[in-house]
């Protein structure tokens, strides 16, 4: 006889709960696995663009301890890499090389230098974003909604491309998940609201050290949403008093000003990192670094900002916001119509949105959440990030195509997951069959998950297995035809040539110029080992854009006990003789 006692029916909705959270650990390791995945089969753990050189360099910069490189009297062009600058010290007597990008995302990166693998980072960020959307999605709607939302946010075209790069992006998002989800708890009652308050304002400011813009739109939903309550409260008889009786859960008028306030005030230590690099870089805290590379380089509207003709205005930021979008709505899912399909609906209706059809999952959670206060609170996360893309001159689409997707509206990815995942799970209970329970366990389970939960499965899987393979592989105008497997030229193979070269002798590769005619040097021919430059000159590998015969040989005294190699173009020399031949070839 079996003497066990039943579980009691408080027990049950536990067993269950744990049931979601396991599901949501499988996502949350899977979205770990798939960046490391893909950042060693399709990336080769390189940087490709030019903002990642830049992370990463000064990542290695401050991994040594420093904020800055001292280049002495040296022209700026031995050093060089992407996105850096080296400017005159306030003093004049020496020069400091550091990025233009703000210090957070970099300070991050610098555990990943130390670590000896920074894809690494990111990879646990990922995880970390999955698990956090969950939990988020959990508590405000209910664990179904959470673990939906998590399933998409892990199974996301767009997500799996960015998580396996070294762009600050997944951070960011990092950032405003724990920044909302702090703000979350500050909304309810009792006595950890003061320190929930601490780590959101903390992680708002990290946000601002690392996205400014970026930090200012994710900001105005939690503005919006807490000036709306503290209206309300406001407007209660004696909402002032703390005699006042309040909901279970709601804080009243006083203690939510006090909370509020907390919550700006603690931004203020982390939001300071960034003015505070600007002023040990620069000498000044409000210089722009951004504008020492590139005047135009701006927030605004008119002559100035921007390469347009005439300056950027709102009509360019349209145009950015609807290429943007288009890309947005294929990859944010990757659930897409046949081209043949947009083709003949944008020739017979004027249809826009291209063949994605990301945006049918998010107008079913508006649907179904059109009462529900935070869906709609989720959605301004969308709207305020599309809306600061409208201020910038640029946006994700480069050159015909989003080559690392669209990551300037990454950020409100995991909100829009959660909208997405209310519609599907209220339109799921809508649906529902056999609501009784009548039946076996399988058919129990059966009437749960058909149809909704079974065609979600299904798309996701077609996305996973079908779009986003073929997503990272996709030819890239203006002439890549492998997508994003060596973009930009960066790959292993450069550094496989040098090794054959080097043997296990540490070598210095000198960039020359060629005299022949139409001969441009191009940073991608030497990306990789670019990539593998230490700001520090330490590593096995160092490259110096020398470019002018005559100033080989002093360069070549500074590395005594290194291979020198020299290269032209995407050409490697073992002797100066060789190259030099090169070099004078009309």
């Amino acid at each position: 006889m079996n003497l066990t006692p039943p579980p009691s029916l408080a027990e049950a909705p536990r067993r269950r709960l744990k049931l979601h959270a396991l599901a949501a650990l499988f996502l949350m390791f899977f979205g770990f696995g798939a960046s490391l995945i893909i950042s060693r089969h399709v990336f080769e753990r390189l940087p490709h663009l030019e903002d990642e050189f830049a992370y990463l360099y000064q990542a290695k910069i401050f991994a040594g301890g420093r904020v800055w490189i001292d280049r002495g009297d040296d022209p700026a062009k031995y050093f060089w890499q992407p996105f850096l600058l080296q400017v005159k010290a306030p003093d004049g007597e020496y020069q400091r090389q550091f990025s233009k990008y703000p210090p957070g995302w970099s300070l991050v990166l610098m555990t990943g230098v130390w670590l000896g693998l920074p894809a690494l980072i990111n990879a646990f960020l990922a995880m970390l974003n999955v698990g956090l959307t969950y939990r988020l999605g959990r508590e405000i709607f209910d664990p179904i909604t959470g673990l939906v939302a998590a399933l998409l946010l892990a199974i996301s075209p767009m997500a799996l491309l960015i998580n396996a790069t070294l762009m600050s992006h997944t951070w960011a998002m990092s950032c405003v998940i724990v920044f909302t989800y702090a703000y979350w708890r500050t909304t309810r009652h009792g006595q950890g609201r003061f320190r929930w308050a601490i780590l959101g304002g903390l992680m708002l400011g990290l946000l601002a050290a690392t996205r400014p813009l970026t930090a200012v739109a994710m900001a105005m939903p939690t503005a919006i949403h807490a000036l709306s309550r503290l209206y309300a409260l406001s407007q209660k008889p004696n909402s002032l008093s703390p005699h006042q009786p309040q909901a279970a859960s709601q804080p009243g008028l006083k203690a939510q000003l006090t909370v509020m306030f907390t919550f700006a005030l603690a931004t203020l230590p982390t939001t300071g990192l960034y003015p505070l690099y600007n002023l040990i870089t620069t000498g000044d805290a409000r210089t722009n670094t951004y504008t020492l590379l590139w005047k135009y380089d701006t927030v605004g509207f008119g002559e100035g900002y921007g390469l347009n003709k005439g300056g950027h205005s709102l009509s360019y930021g349209w145009r950015n916001a609807r290429r943007d979008l288009t890309e947005w709505f294929r990859d944010l899912y990757g659930v897409t119509l046949d081209k043949s399909i947009a083709g003949y609906m944008q020739a017979s209706f004027g249809w826009g949105a291209g063949v994605g059809l990301s945006w049918v999952p998010l107008l079913v959670g508006l649907f179904f959440g059109r009462r529900k206060g935070w869906v709609w609170f989720f959605f301004l996360y969308l709207v305020f990030i599309v809306g600061s893309g409208l201020l910038y001159w640029i946006g994700s689409v480069v050159n015909g195509a989003a080559a690392y997707s669209v990551r300037y509206y990454f950020e409100a990815t995991f909100a829009v997951c959660l909208v997405s995942a209310y519609g599907i799970t209220a339109w799921a209970r809508a649906l529902q069959h056999n609501p009784d329970e009548s039946g076996g366990r399988l058919e129990k389970l059966w009437n749960r998950v058909y149809p909704i939960y079974f065609w979600l499965l299904v798309a996701c899987a077609a996305s996973l297995i079908g779009y986003t393979p073929a997503r990272l592989r996709e030819p890239l105008p203006p002439d890549w035809p492998n997508g994003l497997w060596r973009y930009n030229k960066a790959g292993m193979n450069q550094i496989a040539a040098i090794d054959a070269l080097r043997g296990d002798q540490p070598a210095v590769i000198l960039i020359l110029n060629s005299k022949a005619p139409g001969f441009r040097d191009n940073w991608r021919d030497y990306a990789a080992p670019l990539a593998y430059t230490d700001p520090y000159l330490k590593s096995d590998i160092i490259v110096v854009r020398v470019y002018e015969l005559d100033e080989v040989p002093p360069i070549a005294q500074r590395f005594l006990g290194r291979t020198v190699l020299y290269q032209i173009g995407e050409h490697l020399y073992r002797s100066l003789d060789e190259a030099e031949t090169q070099v004078n070839m009309p």
